[in-house]
């Protein structure tokens, strides 16, 4: 009985396990990446920080070699520096985890004065 109350608890802590990703970022492709030069996301080439920090799906941070080998076109969570414009972090992202955040930081094309507007949580 022990045994299963466990591994009910294990199954159901890791359905809602999901990795914590900042607020403050964007979705985007990445095409291309440069070690201690520049990324390329979306078409959009930024200068990398000098402590970029590049993480896995999952969640381990990786270095420059194992990012030249992860595939082009690779889904990610990106940010930028406000004052220097500079990419600084980025992870990459599953296949669910890319579809969830699409789904949740989406917004419409227009808003009409009767239509509320979109707010990600912060």
């Amino acid at each position: 009985m022990r045994l299963a109350a466990l591994l009910l608890v294990a199954v159901a802590g890791s359905a809602f396990a999901q990795r914590m990703l900042p607020p403050a970022g964007q979705l985007g492709e990445l095409e291309a990446y440069s070690p201690m030069q520049s990324v390329k996301i979306d078409g959009e080439v930024y200068r990398t920080a000098p402590g970029l920090r590049i993480y896995n799906a999952a969640g381990a941070l990786l270095v420059p070699q194992q990012v030249l080998q992860m595939p082009k076109d690779s889904k990610v969570w990106y940010q930028i520096e406000k004052s220097t414009g500079f990419a600084w972090r980025i992870w990459f992202l599953g296949n669910e985890e890319y579809a969830n955040l699409k789904q949740r930081f989406e917004k419409p094309s227009f808003v009409t004065a009767t239509e509320p507007q979109l707010r990600t949580q912060e």
